[in-house]
């Protein structure tokens, strides 16, 4: 096969060419176009399938990677979205769960509301929590409500409906309502997007779903549609905030919610695939671009996985998703100084355009980029192989603003901006090690991401971290992760039982009927049985609490050794277990992936080997600058050994070695640095 992976960034465009046929990678990377990112796509791919010398039709697959939906939640921007709902459920969105991050805060804000009471409409009906009929459906009210919010200029509807989990009658009549009122809008009910129980995780996420599928749906339409006029007629997929992906097709309407994180999402799965080729199964990803640094955790040989994610506004959604922190650090952060004149970084962005000072493309605020470039870091030539020119004296001058408010030299202010980048990356690599009890000391730190190998050993030394992996193109294992990444569909069945009581037999159906419905949805996206694999898991909780841990099992497993694992895994994540008190099932869960075939491993085409020589670095080990060996990384052979400090660039990006670290190149192709041993 040949097939392309392209992540959008908020800086570049990175795209992967893995050619299984001739055994061959090629990379291309192209400024990002963020008001139609779309057009820096097809770009990329057009001038990486003419670099390999292959036509548009040639390529038989293209696999994206997008930030459009994490964009939409960070920074608000939802379409305008109307939400209908069965008697009483009106205000669940707005009320939630009264839970307060701030206790004891007497003024603690109200949570925000995704969709404002005045285009919340409630209508007579209501069910049972068996599901059975309270309250009949009353459609007269249902048309009134209909009209009544496409007169108020919505463009999508949410509907919702407090046990239709159990019975989604009431809700499917209310869409059929609404498409035969408005044809043309989106309509999305919560029995579709998420059959999970507790309706305000549901309500909101069936909300979040409804207010990013106007936005979503036409992007990834017109991208399919733009790449085919181009001669693309291969498969597109779309990388899932799960870790797998699916087709187009399956990811707009009501999966729009999970491209939540699909961005994110290839880095994890990028170092997990490399790091278990070198042998290392426990490891943190560290993904930095040019607008954010994306933490991702791997145990075991697993990116860890949750059933639900917070949104930055405080909203929740019901959906499996890598367990990945993003924090406003890149390399397009600018730094500044609050009312208090201290420094900050972040998260605000040069982004693509203007960009850091050093790009001369109209920026003149300064950035961490500009601090890497001003104190050596970065090669003066420019990026990406020399195409990229860079102006020192521009982030010089961009920086001496800030020094002279600080009263501090440049080079110090430049160090301090990217000190203070670096303590925000621990900070959150710290939180999310210990949300699950993580000992750091036995854990990789892997570098993504064009920025990613600038921090990395840094972080390292202040974390304990002992070993750091640099992959063979680290500006590209986000892309490269999207090619590694299987077919993925999840699938849940409600069943709120007593764990002691349930039988295995009655368990054993609830699974054979999981997987019908998975290999169905694998084989209409064109898998064969035999590329098929299903992973079940059960949601449990002990009597009484209101929140469960998801426990894989194996298919037939008996109950009692389900439980005691159970009691296990509550052990590890919360420090405590009551092997005495009852047990509850509340839901099944399937996972189901769909493995492509490959032809052949792929190997990195052969760079031309450069001698680069030497220049001056500032290190805060050295307080000033150093005469600092600079490396190309193709000149490096497999099992060579060399001492920091030392600057080893590529065309992707650029990685630095602190003094006393030593970089060793592996058999798989990854530099391997730790710590020289006193």
């Amino acid at each position: 096969m040949r097939r392309i992976g392209v992540d959008t960034g908020g800086t570049f465009t990175d795209c992967l060419l893995i050619d299984d046929i001739a055994g061959v990678v090629m990379v291309e990377k192209v400024p990002s176009c963020p008001e139609s990112p779309d057009k820096a796509i097809v770009q990329g791919v057009l001038s990486l399938a003419t670099k390999a010398g292959l036509s548009p039709s040639e390529i038989d697959a293209i696999v994206h990677g997008t930030t459009v939906a994490t964009n939409v939640v960070i920074e608000g921007n939802y379409a305008s979205t109307g939400l209908i709902a069965t008697r009483g459920c009106r205000d669940v969105i707005e009320i939630g769960t009264q839970q307060r991050e701030r206790l004891y805060d007497l003024l603690h804000p109200a949570k925000p509301s995704l969709i404002t009471r005045d285009l919340r409409i409630e209508v007579a009906g209501r069910l049972a929590a068996d599901g059975s009929e309270i309250e009949p459906l009353d459609l007269v009210e249902v048309e009134r409500a209909v009209r009544a919010l496409i007169d108020k200029g919505v463009e999508s509807i949410a509907v919702t409906g407090l046990f239709s989990f159990e019975n989604p009658a009431h809700e499917q009549a209310i869409a059929a309502v609404i498409r035969q009122v408005a044809p043309g809008i989106n309509v999305m009910c919560s029995s579709m997007i998420s059959r999970e129980a507790r309706e305000y995780p549901r309500f909101a996420t069936t909300a979040v779903n409804a207010a990013l599928a106007p936005t979503l749906d036409p992007y990834i339409q017109r991208l399919e549609t733009t790449l085919q006029g181009n001669g693309f007629n291969c498969p597109l997929y779309i990388m899932q905030s799960n870790g797998g992906v699916g087709t187009a097709a399956r990811s707009v309407g009501e999966k729009a919610h999970h491209l939540v994180l699909s961005g994110p999402a290839g880095g994890v799965i990028g170092g997990e695939k490399i790091c278990s080729a070198a042998g290392f199964s426990s490891l943190v990803t560290l993904d930095v671009g040019g607008t954010s640094a994306d933490i991702g955790i791997v145990v075991e040989g697993k990116p860890r996985v949750h059933q639900q994610m917070r949104l930055p506004n405080g909203i929740p959604i019901t959906v499996p998703n890598l367990e990945i922190e993003t924090i406003g650090a890149g390399g397009g952060s600018i730094a500044w100084i609050d009312q208090g004149g201290a420094l900050q970084v972040g998260p605000r962005s040069a982004g693509a355009v203007p960009g850091p000072a050093c790009f001369r493309k109209g920026g003149s605020e300064p950035t961490v980029t500009d601090a890497q470039a001003l104190l050596g870091r970065l090669n003066p030539a420019g990026l990406l192989g020399g195409s990229m020119a860079l102006d020192i004296e521009a982030a010089r001058q961009a920086i001496a603003g800030l020094a002279t408010k600080l009263g501090l030299g440049v080079e110090e202010t430049a160090l301090g901006i990217i000190s203070l980048m670096e303590a925000n990356m621990a900070s959150a690599i710290l939180r999310s090690a210990a949300r699950n009890g993580d000992d750091l000391r036995e854990f990789a730190l892997v570098a993504a991401g064009g920025a990613g190998g600038f921090s990395v050993v840094g972080l390292a030394r202040d974390l304990s971290i002992p070993t750091v992996v640099i992959p063979p193109f680290p500006g590209l294992l986000s892309a490269g992760g999207l090619l590694a990444a299987n077919l993925r569909h999840d699938v849940t069945a409600p069943m709120l039982r007593d764990a002691a009581t349930l039988e295995s037999e009655e368990l054993g159906k609830v699974q054979s009927g999981l997987e019908r419905d998975m290999l169905r949805l694998l084989l209409e996206d064109g898998m064969q049985q035999d590329q098929c694999s299903f992973e079940h898991a059960l949601d449990m909780r002990y009597a009484g609490q209101e929140y469960a841990v998801t426990v894989p099992i194996e298919r037939g497993q008996e109950i009692p050794r389900v439980i005691e694992r159970f009691h296990s895994l509550h052990e590890r994540i919360y420090g405590h277990s009551a092997p005495s008190a009852e047990v509850e099932i509340v839901a099944a869960r399937l996972t189901g992936r769909g493995a492509f075939a490959n032809q052949g491993e792929a190997q990195p085409s052969p760079q031309p080997a450069r001698t680069l020589g030497a220049r001056p670095v500032w290190f805060a080990e050295t307080s000033g600058y150093v005469e600092t060996p600079v490396y190309w990384r193709s000149d490096l052979k497999v099992g060579e050994l060399f001492h920091g400090p030392a600057i080893v660039e590529q065309f992707d990006t650029t990685t630095v070695i602190n003094p006393g670290f030593t970089g060793q190149v592996a058999a798989t192709g990854c530099l391997i640095i730790s710590e020289i041993q006193q």
